[in-house]
């Protein structure tokens, strides 16, 4: 024995690693067995895997994708969601009461609130990429499985 770890299922003999997911991402199994609540193990905040011959291979192994269509026609009718927006307003929020409350002069309050507002729109921003990505990546996987009748 050599001392190093086992080689990940991706990189079987002859097999390229998976063009689209990061080393690893294939070490264990992607689709959740029957009854989960989602068909697929993924902790992004898009919450829907890229594509992959790995994971299509996977799906139609699990006999999954009527309930991976379902989940699809869930997800692309949910609404935006403003979680990072309304995050960023009650940071920006804390921290301008606390510098009020601590006697900050006003120009510093100014600043704060101005700084907080960039805060705010950014990742206002960040949130309508992930959700664009989210319907992108719903889109995509509808093209491999079909959409709901």
């Amino acid at each position: 024995m050599s001392g190093l770890p086992g080689r990940a299922p991706e990189s079987h003999e002859g097999a390229p690693p998976c063009p689209v997911h990061p080393y690893g991402f294939h070490a264990r199994p992607r689709v959740r067995p029957a009854g989960s609540a989602s068909v697929f193990r993924d902790a992004s905040p898009i919450g829907l895997p890229a594509r992959c011959p790995q994971l299509e291979h996977e799906l139609d192994e699990a006999d999954r994708e009527v309930d991976f269509i379902d989940e699809l026609w869930m997800r692309e009718r949910a609404a935006r969601g403003f979680g990072l927006t309304l995050l960023g307003v009650a940071l920006v929020a804390a921290v301008v009461a606390g510098l009020v409350l601590g006697s900050a002069g006003t120009g510093a309050v100014v600043a704060s609130v101005l700084v907080g507002g960039a805060v705010v729109v950014g990742l206002d921003r960040a949130d309508r990429a992930i959700h664009r990505e989210r319907l992108r990546r719903v889109r995509d996987w509808h093209r491999r499985v079909g959409t709901p009748r």
